[in-house]
């Protein structure tokens, strides 16, 4: 799950939050897949050169520690992306990232926001920030030869904003009060962001959400943007349809500079790492009544799961399913063949989720259906989990889950910016790209038994349940026999 906000021109927010609960889950597996290092831009199984993937991204660093990163698909646009170690889980007060997020592409001490906005307009650019848990991703996308304009507006952000108190109070802060907003009006949402806050409490437990009730003050805003801006070894720059020669001199002479020190008065700014992340579990239930009046209710039921190295977990997903392949289908795979068993007049959804972090992973079910069905839709999917546990999958739906979880992983990220942000994140955590034959060779390496023992680690950790909707008649996880 991330939040996104762009200035096409003048405009921000044009893409918005996900519209629905499907639409939240699937941006968050798509991200989880991304910290793994298993998405890519490439469709086919073995890429063509003219279908350049992750793997092809040629990586450095500079002499003042920015990892750089770059590719030439041959395409007549082109983009940059700077990737920030500034996602929620290193703020140093709740709701900094987001406001953050929110913050950049304002004034800075070369231009107003009116002259950004008109000089972008005028070249027929777009301009984005991405926030996860883990980072924060400053994106422009461009005609090919206007990356000097771009590459320095870029820098400017980093090195020379300005962070204004008229623009904070007028612009930052409403606009952060309208995605909280429609976050709360999304239970898939609102599930996957208290989940992590049970499952990890700080760090990855922080909220992608600047919540109205904890207030965010400007110094401690503008101390941690200075924070991690300046922050170089947490900085990585990736660019497609630039010569990496070129790119290099562009970083060194827009995003070097020395930005102004955070102010020692705040506590934000002494934002530098996060603690290894630790699992913790717990439950928590959400009354809310918006969620199609009181006759829809939704549960998340998660575990502890594996980190990036563990592709076990990415099948385990696969195999237990959720989306059907067909448009006119349930599928076959467990969690498919559910829903239709609990009928009612509303759609059932019952799908599986893995999410991977640097240091730590969140494995689990997403249910949502009529507030009567809950349960036993909630008791049989959890079942389907203990019965991989049990080791009751054959070797060919294994083999299926396999080529379901290559797929996904080959077409979870297929744009570019959204590329983009995994090389950044990979660079960020490693200092390497992940080719898509790696992911798939890790894939192919996933025997039953891993998957069976993927499933019991799951289920020995203190599950994190999550009901969101008519809590009075929502089940609780001793019910489902947790």
């Amino acid at each position: 799950m991330a939040s996104t906000t762009t200035m096409r021109i003048a405009s921000s927010g044009g893409r918005g939050l996900a519209g629905a609960a499907t639409s939240a889950l699937r941006r968050a597996q798509a991200q989880a897949q991304a910290q793994a290092g298993y998405a890519t831009a490439a469709a086919a199984a073995s890429p063509s050169p003219s279908q350049p993937t992750a793997g092809d991204f040629s990586v450095s660093s500079t002499s003042s520690g920015i990892k750089v990163a770059t590719i030439d698909e041959g395409a007549p646009t082109s983009a940059i992306t700077v990737a920030l170690k500034a996602g929620s889980r290193y703020e140093a007060l709740p709701g900094l990232s987001h406001v953050l997020k929110n913050f950049v592409f304002k004034g800075t001490n070369k231009r107003s926001a009116l002259r950004l906005t008109r000089e972008t307009e005028l070249l027929g650019g777009v301009l984005s920030s991405t926030l996860t848990r883990e980072h924060l991703f400053l994106t422009a996308e461009f005609m090919r030869g206007d990356e000097p304009y771009f590459a320095e507006i870029l820098g400017d952000v980093l090195t020379q904003s300005k962070f204004s108190a008229h623009e904070y109070h007028e612009e930052v802060v409403p606009s952060v009060a309208t995605e909280y907003e429609q976050a709360q009006q999304q239970p898939a949402v609102i599930a996957l962001d208290m989940a992590h806050q049970l499952a990890f409490r700080r760090g990855l437990g922080n909220s992608l959400w600047a919540s109205p009730y904890t207030e965010v003050d400007l110094l401690s805003a503008v101390a941690h943007a200075r924070s991690a801006f300046s922050n170089t070894s947490g900085t990585a720059v990736l660019a497609s349809g630039i010569d990496s020669g070129y790119l290099g001199e562009l970083v060194g002479e827009f995003y070097t500079k020395s930005s102004s020190a955070a102010s020692s008065q705040s506590p934000a700014a002494a934002l530098t790492s996060s603690p290894q992340s630790k699992y913790y579990g717990g439950e928590l239930r959400v009354p809310i009544t918006a969620h199609g009046g009181s006759a829809k209710g939704s549960l998340l039921v998660a575990f502890e799961g594996g980190n990036q190295t563990q592709p076990e977990y990415a099948v385990l997903k696969a195999l237990l399913g959720g989306e059907s392949p067909l448009k006119w289908g349930n599928g076959t795979a467990p969690l498919s063949k559910l829903t239709p068993l609990v009928g009612g007049p509303l759609k059932s959804v019952s799908k599986a989720f893995n999410l991977h972090y640097s240091d730590a992973g969140l494995f689990g079910i997403y249910i949502e259906a009529a507030t009567d069905k809950v349960q036993e839709l909630a008791s049989k999917s959890v079942q389907a989990l203990r019965d991989v546990a049990e080791g009751k999958s054959s070797e060919e739906d294994v083999k299926r889950a396999i080529s379901r979880a290559k797929f996904e992983a080959a077409t979870a990220l297929e744009s570019r910016v959204a590329r983009q942000e995994l090389v950044g994140s990979q660079v960020l955590e490693s200092s390497s790209v992940t080719s898509l034959a790696d992911a798939f060779s890790k894939l192919d390496g996933v025997s039953a038994s891993k998957v069976q023992e993927a499933a019991k680690a799951a289920l020995k950790s203190k599950p994190t349940v999550v009901a969101v909707g008519d809590t009075h008649k929502l089940p609780w996880a001793d019910e489902l026999g947790l």
